[in-house]
Formats: C-alpha cells, structure tokens, sequence
C-alpha cells in the first residue's frame, strides 16, 4: 500500500481547546500542522507559505469561515488548496454554501478525530497524485523535446559516420580512425543524455539516500582523479585547494560524488584550453563547502538566475559549442537540497565561474 504523503496543514479555528487536539493528533501523525486563531491571521499564514491542506471553521468572529474560502478562491495563488470545513453548522443550506465557496469536504462537530484525519489524509492523496501527473505531463513534453533534438542530432551523426565506414570497408579501404572516434563521441553524448534523463526521474520519485559519514576531502578527490584524463586532453590543470584536517560530512557518497563530478565536468568542458581549475574544499561552521573554480567562458548576467532550471541552456557560441542536455546542474541542486544543503553559482564572462555546494557536517 502507498503510504500516505505528509502534509503542511493549516488549522483555522476561534476555540482554542479544538486548535489544540487537532494540532497535537496530527502533529503526532507526522504532519507539519499550523494553527490560527480568527480568518485574517489564516490568510496571512497561507500567503506566506501556502499550505497542502486547509482545515477551516465556519463561525468566528471577524472574517467567518465562508468569506474565507472566498478570498482564499479569488487568489491565483491559493486557490488549488483544498479547504476542508469544520463546523457545528449542520444546516443543508450551510454545506451547500460551503461548496459553492469552493470547500471540496464538509466535517460536523462534534468531530471524531480519526475521520478528520481519513478525509485530510484523502486529500493529501489527491494532491500528490495531481502533483505527479502533473510533473509527468510535463516530463514528458520535455522528454518529447529531448528525443526529437538533442537525441536526434548525435544519432544522426552515429548513422552517417557508419555507413562511410561500411563504404569503406566494401571498398577495400583501411578503416578511419577518426571516424570510429566521431561515432564514440556521438554514443558517449547519446548515453549521457539517457543517464541524466534517469538521473531526472530518480529525482522526480524522490528516491531514498543512504546517508553516513564520509571525509569531504575524499569525495571530491576522488572525482578529480577520474577527470585527470578528459582535462589532460585540454591541457587543463586540476588543482587542491583542500582543508588539511578530515571535515567528516552526512552524504550519500554515491549521489553527493554525482554532484562534485557534474561540476568538474563543467568546468572542464566550459573552459578553454591550457587553463585552471581549482577545486576548494573547506569548514563553515557545521557546514562542509566545496567550491569548483575555473576561467573558462563565464555565465552572462541575464543567463546566471536562469541555468538551475531544466533544460536551460546558456544561448552563446561558446557554451552551445558544447553539447548538452541542460540536466546535469538542475539534477545537482536537486541532490544537494536532499543533503540538507544547496548549490549555487558566481561568475563574470570572460573570466570564469564558482559553483559552491554545500552539506552539513556529520554529528558526534
């Protein structure tokens, strides 16, 4: 059985004895629960962070339970909550008012507190599954894209560069080593953009990580030793910039290393020839930093807010010289947010870029 999502509920209610039980039972079922004592403070809480669910009185004083629905219906914003009422009306003409503002579940008190929770918990379904056919519609409009470009462009060159080799071969000719590495390159770019569409999918269901400590200085060695190769064909130095005593951090080493080893790639892909990157690794407080350095091509103003989105990607020569999916950064942020962390970006064109990531330190 699919276990029931947890859910941001917002409480609204002038009797504070009934705040109190709902927001301790709920509490205890594992829900963030926010209460609020009249309508206005409601509106104001669930602008300021909109919640999953709203459970909602009818009669208080002020703003009463109706006008609240309204409001919260009339903002674009808000209006996809699902609004649960709450009341000791138990008039037809009261629950038929209470759909007509837009509430999708009517509740009378005195309420029995496990059937508050089915029909929250009901909703918290119905709000995830919307969510996800959502992300999937949308997924797949990209994936659509996706095929249709970005894989169409290397399969295309893998099949023309075969068959000059098949001529070849039936010509009697020595094969060209060129060619074969053309049609490598082509695979390699093809299997890549399948990796980083997984990797998006992986994110999408949320998978679970398998945390434990791990010395940061490691983690991030390792991935530059598997990049010794692909920036020695550029005549790219990798330089340590590394903390000399062991910062121990909460990773999932398999999916943190990911991380670090997507932002090398970019380093070395968006920097020129003969350059610098330079990987720092250091202790802030009860964070682990790393921070990957390069002089390469740099990140326009206008472009820099924009390149954690998926699929973006930085519209001039240089970087669409480089062949990509617009994945790998989203994908990062992603991992790092599960870590309890953050990646985010500096740069000036011309110059060079500084991705720095983020993790908490692991306790005792």
């Amino acid at each position: 059985m699919t276990q029931t999502p947890r859910g941001n509920i917002l409480i609204v209610d002038d009797t504070p004895a009934n705040l109190d039980v709902l927001t301790k039972f709920l509490s205890d079922q594992g829900h963030k629960v926010r209460p609020a004592i009249n309508g206005e403070i409601a509106l104001k809480a669930a602008a300021k962070s909109p919640p999953d669910v709203i459970l909602l009185d009818i009669q208080m004083p002020g703003l009463n339970g109706f006008e609240v629905c309204e409001r919260l219906k009339a903002d674009p914003i808000l209006r996809e909550i699902p609004v649960i009422f709450i009341s000791a009306l138990d008039a037809l003409e009261d629950k038929v008012r209470a759909f007509e503002v837009g509430g999708v579940d009517y509740i009378t008190k005195p309420f029995q507190i496990m059937e508050v929770l089915a029909r929250v918990e009901s909703q918290l379904r119905i709000q995830w599954q919307r969510r996800r056919i959502e992300a999937l519609s949308l997924f797949r409009d990209e994936l659509i894209g996706i095929v249709s470009h970005d894989l169409k462009n290397p399969l295309n060159a893998v099949l023309g560069f075969s068959e000059m080799l098949q001529e070849d071969v039936q010509a009697g000719k020595p094969i060209d080593g060129a060619l074969v590495d053309r049609i490598h390159s082509a695979g390699t770019l093809m299997l890549n953009m399948v990796h980083d569409l997984l990797d998006n999918a992986r994110n999408e269901e949320r998978l679970p990580m398998r945390f434990g400590a791990h010395v940061l200085q490691r983690l991030v060695d390792e991935q530059l030793d598997a990049y010794v190769l692909a920036a020695g064909r550029k005549g790219i130095s990798l330089v340590r910039a590394f903390a000399p005593a062991d910062i121990v951090v909460q990773a999932d080493n398999r999916r943190f290393a990911q991380v670090v080893s997507n932002l090398i790639s970019n380093a070395i892909k968006y920097s020129p020839d003969n350059s610098v990157v330079t990987a720092h690794v250091w202790q802030d407080g009860n964070l682990g930093i790393v921070a990957i350095e390069d002089n390469g091509f740099g990140i326009p103003a206008a472009d820099l807010p924009h390149i954690f989105e998926k699929f973006y990607r930085v519209n001039t020569q240089e970087h669409m010289a480089v062949e990509g999916t617009g994945l790998g950064l989203p994908i990062a942020r992603v991992i790092a947010e599960q870590h309890g962390g953050t990646l985010t970006a500096t740069s000036e064109p011309g110059k060079g870029s500084t991705f720095t990531l983020t993790v908490p330190l692991a306790s005792g």
